[in-house]
């Protein structure tokens, strides 16, 4: 079941959701008597038919060079909590303000839907650092700068959509960070990037004139070009009108009412 305080959000994920398993109703969280969702977030994005892109993406979306990165264009520390996977939220079950609520909340408990575990030898006998065995004990996309959870947190990744090449730069193209990276850096958008010029043929033979438009050679492009050519690298599909898996970790903080 999926929930929000506001019916326009309700209406448009009934559209855009043809389970007919999941419903959306209009409430708050709060009016809820069992589990709520304190808060949640989804994080950076991973092409996971295609590992060698996360250094890429990474450097792209975190980075400090404000040439060659979007990352000092985010807001903070808002996008510092969303790289963090929430793990910068305290945990609300021991906060002054929420137990003077109805109460208070019980059962705090942190999820990361960021991949299947893959254990290469049966696990040790708690206490242990998965971290001190080896990274593949986590899930692929958990970020590599924070502790540890612990392995019942790990989930798989559930937000994942399988798109084209070029509905991924129009992804890119609607991040607030690259707005602000052009406010600094208008003359970027006349940049030019030669590469795959057959993007040009395929541009002309667009089946919608409503289509992503793929031509120029801004910073969104360059990281796009970048990632398609760790694709094509690897000997996988990169033209524009191909397809590509695209999952995003989601973190969430649940707890229970008192």
């Amino acid at each position: 079941m999926g929930i929000d305080p506001s019916q326009p959000m309700i209406d448009a994920a009934r559209e855009k959701h043809e389970d007919k398993g999941i419903k959306f109703h209009q409430c708050k969280s709060e009016d809820l008597g069992t589990i709520v969702a304190d808060d949640s977030t989804y994080g950076e994005m991973r092409l996971p038919e295609y590992p060698s892109t996360a250094s890429l993406i990474t450097a792209y979306a975190q980075g400090k060079d404000r040439l060659t990165s979007l990352g000092p264009y985010f807001e903070r520390p808002g996008r510092t909590i969303l790289e963090n996977m929430l793990t910068d939220v305290p945990d609300p079950t021991l906060m002054e303000s929420v137990i003077k609520v109805r109460g208070g909340l019980s059962h705090f408990e942190r999820r990361y839907y960021a991949g299947d575990i893959c254990f290469s030898s049966p696990p040790p006998n708690p206490p242990f650092s998965l971290r001190s065995q080896h990274d593949s004990w986590l899930g692929p996309h958990y970020p590599t700068h924070l502790p540890p959870p612990s392995p019942t947190q790990i989930k798989p990744v559930e937000m994942k959509k399988t798109m084209r090449w070029r509905d991924v730069l129009g992804y890119f193209r609607t991040w607030s960070s690259l707005q602000n990276f052009h406010e600094r850096f208008p003359d970027d958008l006349h940049h030019v990037d030669e590469r795959f010029p057959e993007d040009k043929a395929d541009d002309n033979t667009s089946s919608s004139q409503d289509d992503v438009d793929i031509s120029g050679g801004d910073i969104a492009v360059r990281f796009w070009k970048d990632l398609r050519q760790e694709a094509k690298k690897s000997g996988g599909k990169y033209g524009v009108d191909e397809l590509v898996l695209v999952e995003w970790p989601i973190a969430l903080l649940l707890a229970k009412k008192v």
